[in-house]
């Protein structure tokens, strides 16, 4: 993934070399969203962030600057460092490109489009840093493709500490407990489909749970027990994105 986000950066400064500008929308709405809440929330309580990308068309409801530039940029979130407000304000995003066009292409235009609006400068950096690597348990995943038509789909019961997702990929649904486990996932299932999938931490939880500690080996357990995947820690070169500047409130529309 990494010689492919360089090889996109080179075809952008060649452009630039030849007197081409970089991809852009042909129209492009971005407003701020109500209410503002902090990371902590996404998603765990029914107010997942809503990204949906079609043919040419990029709609984000309710997202942080964090996730703006997390899916411009193609990293985990964990992978995007910048100042407090880019997880506490929230926007509503609604970019059209002049005629279909892939998702790799829309990401760069997206990229172009905040720079204009937000005006955004960030370089990246490549470290040594912690990271969950997610992989496929020996006996397979215990979860289906999904089969119905729609939107992600994103419950949570926090009686039963039980999460539930529909039309998610693997990526997306992993990604909700980042926050958890305080370092990013790397998906290595291999896994590319959107599935229906559902996870109970509280058949795991010890008798007097002391704290986060003891929580991060229920959650490593329930995602084997009940999703059939591994999760391990280990040490290895990241990308990261560093935001140097951003405005928190967009240009006019």
């Amino acid at each position: 993934m990494r010689y492919l986000r360089a090889a996109a950066s080179a075809l952008i400064l060649a452009s630039a070399a030849a007197g081409q500008t970089s991809p852009t929308f042909d129209v492009a709405s971005i407003r701020m969203a109500t209410p503002a809440m902090g990371r902590g929330g996404d998603g765990m309580h029914g107010a997942l962030p809503q990204i949906k990308v079609e043919p040419g068309t990029v709609t984000m409801r309710g997202v942080s600057f964090r996730n703006c530039v997390r899916w411009a940029y193609n990293v985990p979130e964990f992978q995007v460092n910048g100042p407090d407000w880019i997880d506490q304000q929230r926007y509503d995003v609604v970019a059209k490109a002049a005629s279909p066009v892939a998702e790799d292409q829309l990401r760069l235009m997206f990229q172009s489009l905040l720079a204009e609006r937000f005006k955004l400068a960030i370089h990246r950096q490549t470290k040594e840093d912690q990271a969950w690597v997610l992989s496929v348990a020996k006996n397979g995943p215990k979860f289906k493709e999904s089969t119905s038509e729609g939107d992600v789909d994103f419950q949570m019961d926090p009686r039963s500490m039980q999460a539930g997702a529909k039309r998610m990929t693997v990526a997306q649904f992993t990604e909700l407990f980042m926050p958890m486990l305080r370092a990013p996932i790397i998906d290595q299932t291999g896994l590319t489909g959107r599935y229906d999938m559902t996870i109970r931490l509280d058949k795991y939880v010890p008798e007097h749970p002391t704290g986060l500690s003891d929580m991060i080996p229920v959650l490593i357990t329930a995602i084997q027990q009940e999703l059939g995947l591994d999760l391990k820690t280990r040490k290895m070169p990241l990308d990261f994105v560093v935001i140097d500047r951003a405005e928190k409130t967009p240009a006019e529309n």
